[in-house]
């Protein structure tokens, strides 16, 4: 709700307009064409978690996530609703890939899961530009430029390369809070679910937390305990990600009939 006027009329907000149509029961349509992943690894964990696997969406050639990497930054600590060491390992990322002719030509996407780590991020890029003034000019040149956006603003954005700072993590005393911001709240997991599928080509995954530190016991919110999934995908790969029961279908006719 929003401060008014004794003549105005408050409004609240839905969690989404999609939310309200659906409540007032108008028509729907699922769009099951996936465009933007070049790597069906980069859009098979919200396929099974999120769309029930009805993505339409081209198998890769390739056996293991090599478009997904996990970055564990084991020295990094989480205090303040930040995560500096973690920022520093993202801007080293960042700076070695501006600096290579083959890579800069990649667009990059950083996206956080607090506004206090995206300010942090936004401090450790700009030490780059002023190490090296070339880059900055040559990033904002490109037609997509470099951003860095939290949770709540990321939607509708894509670039070639995602980079994910999870942030949250253990502090200086090793404990691990389960509050995970907007994770935690309510509809956390469709924020998890636009933040992982941003990229086209690849994901790159800075955490200091792995996926065993979530406590299951401790976390209510379903945006949690997909944060867990994701991340023991990104470890783990395609094999994490279990088929329900009565999901399976086995085919007496099809391709590979013909193959064999």
């Amino acid at each position: 709700a929003r401060t008014v006027d004794e003549d105005d009329i408050v409004i609240e907000d839905g969690d989404s307009i999609l939310s309200d149509a659906l409540a007032i029961s108008m028509p729907k349509k699922c769009l099951t064409w996936h465009y933007r992943s070049k790597d069906e690894s980069l859009i098979a964990f919200s396929n099974s978690r999120y769309y029930d696997n009805k993505l339409l969406t081209f198998p890769s050639p390739k056996a293991k996530n090599d478009s997904i990497t996990f970055n564990y930054c084991q020295d990094a600590v989480y205090e303040n609703r930040k995560n500096l060491k973690e920022a520093q390992y993202i801007a080293k990322e960042v700076e070695r890939r501006l600096l290579d002719p083959k890579l800069s030509k990649k667009s990059i996407g950083i996206v956080t899961f607090s506004i206090s780590q995206q300010s942090v991020i936004l401090d450790e890029i700009q030490k780059i530009y002023k190490k090296h003034p070339d880059l900055e000019f040559i990033d904002n040149d490109k037609h997509e430029e470099l951003f860095v956006k939290n949770l709540e603003n990321v939607q509708g954005d894509e670039r070639d390369v995602i980079i994910f700072s999870i942030c949250y993590g253990p502090d200086k005393n090793n404990r691990v809070s389960m509050n995970f911001g907007p994770l935690s709240n309510k509809g956390g997991e469709k924020r998890l679910n636009v933040a992982v599928s941003r990229a086209r080509e690849e994901m790159l995954i800075f955490s200091s937390m792995l996926p065993e530190m979530i406590d299951l016991n401790r976390v209510s919110g379903q945006g949690s305990k997909n944060l867990r999934e994701f991340l023991q995908y990104a470890i783990n790969g395609k094999s994490h990600i279990l088929i329900k029961n009565g999901e399976q279908v086995h085919y007496e006719e099809g391709i590979e009939r013909f193959i064999a």
